[in-house]
């Protein structure tokens, strides 16, 4: 039997806009200003190796924002990530580039970020003390990603490891609000290069020194690779090409993109046959759906001759990226 609901007798709860609770990585450390005395989160932090995956130690990728037709915003991997074509840096790049303001302006939509991840020791904490020795995930960005290659390959000295478990550097977290960001200008290595500590005992280079470092590190996360990039979804792919469609009313550009990126997603192709996109792609190779005023690049329209028109009936085109647009 259907519930019945009585209009007479309405729950204000159900009017008022529901937020999504997302679910929160418990081993995710969170050194948030909000957080942090007075508006500012300062704590010391190790960076540490990935001991399932030494290569690994350092997740990195690029991402974008998108905003989809029913408002809401999601997270994609960008491919350029792994040195794929991408549909979005491209289609960045030339907005960007682009003599309009209002393509220039749009093109802040496509705009990637980058994140990163490590595995940190929580080495103090007055924020929360109950962290201290504990393993942890750590996101970062560029900012903090700049000062540990400054370590590395540094432009006077020595290179410094921060990883290095017997001569890496404590890492001190000075985290605070710069408008509506966290800002991590003020992060920086303290102190000399030093041994990790464990439990207050400072480790020696020695084989039970060594054993105790191996069984402290599997104490922590072991899926730090799970913030790793990977390619999109069937369901992500339909969602990136409805947000470039819905943004983009020149449908033949769409299709032109779709079909000279097949390494943005591994099934991007097969995503065009279906009813839904085909129909509307299938008319728009012959049919043009946007006004002057709405032209994608704000610019005018070259008109092609009658032989161009007989090559375009006769002959059917493969598109690159590049020549894309330079059709545009």
């Amino acid at each position: 039997m259907e519930k019945e609901f009585d209009i007479f007798n309405l729950d204000n709860e159900d009017f008022l806009k529901q937020e999504i609770k997302r679910e929160e990585d418990p081993n995710l450390y969170k050194p948030y200003p909000e957080f942090g005395k007075d508006g500012v989160y300062k704590s010391l932090i190790r960076f540490l190796p990935n001991i399932y995956n030494l290569k690994k130690s350092k997740i990195h990728y690029y991402y974008v924002w998108l905003k989809d037709t029913d408002g809401t915003s999601f997270k994609v991997f960008c491919p350029s990530t792994v040195g794929k074509k991408s549909i979005l840096k491209d289609i960045y790049w030339k907005l960007k580039n682009s003599s309009s303001a209002k393509d220039q302006e749009l093109s802040k939509y496509f705009s990637r970020k980058e994140d990163f991840y490590s595995l940190v020791q929580i080495i103090k904490d007055p924020n929360r003390p109950d962290l201290e020795g504990k393993i942890m995930y750590f996101k970062f960005g560029k900012k903090v990603n700049d000062i540990i290659e400054q370590q590395i390959k540094p432009e006077y000295g020595s290179p410094i490891n921060p990883y290095d478990l017997f001569e890496g550097r404590n890492f001190g977290l000075h985290v605070r609000k710069v408008g509506d960001w966290n800002n991590y200008d003020l992060c920086q290595f303290v102190g000399d290069k030093t041994p990790i500590t464990i439990n207050g005992e400072v480790m020696k280079k020695t084989e039970e020194g060594k054993n105790k470092i191996i069984e402290y590190l599997k104490s922590g996360p072991s899926d730090l690779e799970k913030f790793d990039y990977r390619d999109w979804t069937e369901e992500e792919t339909e969602r990136v090409l409805r947000v470039i469609k819905n943004m983009i009313p020149d449908l033949r550009i769409i299709s032109s993109i779709i079909s000279s990126n097949p390494d943005s997603s591994n099934n991007i192709n097969n995503l065009i046959e279906k009813e839904e996109y085909s129909k509307e792609i299938k008319n728009s190779k012959t049919e043009s759906t946007f006004n002057e005023d709405e032209f994608f690049y704000d610019e005018k329209k070259s008109e092609k001759t009658k032989n161009e028109k007989e090559t375009e009936n006769t002959t059917k085109k493969s598109f690159s990226l590049e020549d894309l647009y330079n059709d545009l």
